[in-house]
């Protein structure tokens, strides 16, 4: 009989939690991992599951080989026909290799995703958003390895003549305005430093995205979304109008910000949600758009050329974003829908140290292109590529050991509501 009643009254408690008119914020019908209704544990506590998808952290690795292969493979057809590719293979590997700068932008979407939705869960635990934390999580997660390559540039300049770090570049980047330091003055200069200018880009906005998401409504969050693919469209326009084009656009913050953008969308989209099941097939199709959205930029727009064409330029880049969010569509939750490879701990692991490989693959470029200089085999550029590839993995797995995890586990320790993620 008290089951009985027990039962009934557990019934009419959830009929009248379904009919509540919840607000945009928090989505109550996806609760957070480990809520449960009626505790009496304070609300934080509500949100000790862990948010966490691992293809997330596996797609990182992919993204570095794109990445990786577009600074280190020749973009000109030509290399290929001297290596007897036939002329159809030729002009296509050198589209893929152009299409590969094209993965940043997935990275952007991560972040700003990823971000987007701990603070967001952050917020319906605590009603608030703990900015002191935030900015310290940031700090301990980026800070270490990003100013150890900054001193690293610094000394270069000591041993290596042909390292041409200046003062203007140092500042630039110790402020987080690196990438717009190589707007004015270029990239050349930057050296092994010039990939970490879209570190400097997300920090701009990370600054300030926090105190946005601590008062603001879903709506409101949604419209400045919408306000930056705007921005971001008007701004390239407005430049590529002045002959703003090729690098100075590339690294302009403004011009980026497309990105950014669709990982907020994405984040409201799914909000609380725990699981996110597509469907293989769709999954595929997901794939399949944004591979050929990017194959498209690579082969017709030729966004870094010195002068792309203004039509060019205003397709290329909201394609490669969209292209981007199509590829991120595809892998969220993959594992629910068999491609259950991407929750191989080998691949979570080295997605896990790919911020190490995305700082240090210059460096080891470099190093290995004067090493092998005065070698003159038919092999050397192919061995030249592959020690720098096993050089850069060294020193990623080096860092994310002895520099990165120290850091990693006081953040997750001390300063995090939402756990995101296995701690090191």
């Amino acid at each position: 009989m008290a089951d009985r009643q027990n039962l009934q009254r557990i019934t009419s408690t959830m009929t009248q939690v379904a009919s509540l008119d919840y607000p945009p914020l928090p989505r109550a019908e996806l609760k957070p991992l480990g809520q449960q209704s009626g505790s009496s544990a304070p609300r934080s506590a509500a949100y000790a599951g862990r948010f966490y998808f691992p293809e997330l952290d596996a797609i990182r690795i992919f993204l570095f080989f794109s990445v990786w292969s577009y600074h280190t493979l020749p973009r000109d057809a030509s290399f290929f026909l001297e290596h007897r590719f036939p002329p159809v293979l030729a002009s296509l590997a050198t589209t893929v290799v152009k299409a590969c700068i094209c993965s940043l932008d997935v990275f952007f979407i991560l972040s700003a995703f990823l971000i987007t939705e701990l603070l967001l869960r952050e917020r319906d635990a605590r009603t608030s958003v703990d900015l002191e934390a935030f900015y310290v999580r940031r700090l301990l997660r980026i800070w270490p390895l990003y100013f150890f390559m900054i001193a690293l540039a610094v000394l270069s300049t000591r041993f290596d003549h042909n390292q041409v770090f200046g003062w203007n570049y140092a500042l630039g980047f110790l402020f987080f305005a690196g990438n717009w330091v190589m707007v004015f003055h270029g990239f050349q200069q930057a050296t092994f430093m010039a990939p970490l200018w879209s570190v400097s880009f997300e920090e701009q906005f990370y600054l300030l995205w926090p105190l946005v998401i601590r008062k603001a409504s879903a709506k409101l969050i949604r419209n400045i979304a919408i306000g930056l693919l705007v921005v971001a469209s008007s701004a390239r326009l407005v430049l590529l109008l002045h002959h703003v084009h090729g690098d100075a656009l590339w690294f302009n913050s403004f011009a980026r910000l497309d990105s950014i953008a669709l990982g907020i969308l994405l984040a409201l989209a799914f909000h609380g949600r725990s699981t996110f099941s597509l469907g293989l097939l769709a999954r595929i199709a997901f794939l399949a758009l944004g591979i050929s959205a990017w194959t498209f930029v690579g082969y017709y727009c030729g966004l870094l050329n010195p002068v792309p064409t203004l039509a060019r330029g205003m397709i290329g880049y909201p394609l490669m974003s969209l292209g981007g969010a199509a590829i991120f569509l595809s892998v969220l939750g993959a594992a629910q829908d068999g491609m259950s490879f991407l929750k191989n701990p080998l691949l979570v692991y080295l997605g896990k140290i790919s911020y190490g490989l995305y700082a240090f693959h210059l460096l080891a470029l470099q190093l290995s292109t004067n090493l092998f200089a005065h070698y003159h085999h038919s092999f050397s550029q192919t061995l030249s590529w592959l020690f720098a590839l096993g050089m850069t993995f060294f020193l990623a797995v080096i860092s994310y050991r002895w520099l990165e995890s120290p850091f990693l586990r006081w953040k997750q320790k001390s300063f995090t509501h939402v756990p995101s993620g296995a701690i090191p």
